[in-house]
């Protein structure tokens, strides 16, 4: 499997990666959105504001949508698989 198959095919559970992926949204979403409407103020022009915006949810996809490694940092540990006796 070539290094960009593995990037984007596995994803181990880990809830903790999860949280910070989550919260990681939130939080660039959210400047996003200001800086957005600050370039639109300042600058006078929506389509201006509408290519940051754009830049920004790129960016944000780029950074929360793959698996890093930094999102996998506490796997799900399962537990031994059981065989059922008749």
């Amino acid at each position: 499997m070539s290094d960009l198959q593995t990037l984007l095919l596995e994803g181990p559970i880990d809830f903790v990666g999860q949280k910070l992926a989550d919260s990681v949204t939130f939080y660039f979403l959210s400047i996003a959105g200001v800086v957005a409407f600050l370039v639109g103020i300042i600058t006078g022009d929506i389509s201006l504001t509408g290519y940051t915006l754009v830049l920004f949810v790129s960016a944000g996809f780029v950074i929360v949508v793959f698996p890093w490694p930094f999102y996998k940092r506490h796997p799900l540990k399962w537990l031994p698989p059981t065989i059922a006796q008749n």
